[in-house]
């Protein structure tokens, strides 16, 4: 495991908490982990507010309580921080498949979760939590200033993000319709993303 600071290490024990025994209450959290109540409020709270983990549906009757559970953003995350976590990611998914709201969390990324396909979801699951914890790691050395993308891709990307603004994209409409090359420029990099796909489907039939 890599150098981190004292915040980030308690975040990983109340997350790996929660992995261990959890949906958990703040309470269950205090009393599982032995951190004080007002650190263990302080790290819930950032780590819901960083999409880490989420408000679960509460089993308990009577009085209601907010149970907390991982994210899959969550799980990626600790995944590449903690070797002794990732270790354990086959037997964690084996706990957390019998959760309803991890269902469907697992659904909404195209998980297959019938008990027929267990084994072989499971190693899907280590796949999924390889690639996209390197993501991360990805994206955090653009943030940082480490490594860096094209201006092309940067403009690509800001482009898509601003189509949902209907100024925006009336003004990339226009523009499409009165500058021949930016048409020609989006052609070729869609005929090659095209490309690029139709190669790769022919790949998964050999």
């Amino acid at each position: 495991m890599a150098d981190i600071s004292t915040a980030a290490h308690t975040s990983m024990d109340i997350f790996r908490a929660i992995m261990d025994h959890g949906p958990l209450t703040l309470y269950s959290a205090n009393s599982k982990t032995r951190i004080p109540i007002g650190t263990v409020h302080r790290h819930f709270k950032q780590l819901n507010e960083s999409g880490k983990i989420r408000v679960y549906e509460s089993k308990s009757k009577g009085r209601k309580k907010i149970v907390y559970g991982p994210t899959m953003y969550g799980i990626v995350s600790f995944y590449k921080q903690d070797k002794e976590f990732a270790g354990k990611i086959e037997n964690y998914y084996l706990i957390w498949i019998e959760d309803k709201e991890f269902q469907r969390d697992l659904e909404a990324e195209g998980f297959d979760i019938s008990v027929e396909n267990l084994k072989k979801s499971k190693q899907v699951f280590r796949k999924y939590m390889n690639y996209f914890s390197a993501v991360e790691e990805q994206i955090e050395k653009i943030r940082s200033g480490k490594d860096s993308i094209s201006r092309d891709m940067q403009v690509f990307f800001s482009s898509m993000m601003l189509s949902s603004n209907p100024h925006y994209q009336k003004l990339w409409t226009e523009l499409y319709q009165e500058l021949p090359g930016m048409q020609k420029n989006l052609e070729e990099y869609m005929n090659a993303m095209i490309k690029s796909y139709s190669e790769f489907k022919k790949s998964l039939r050999r």
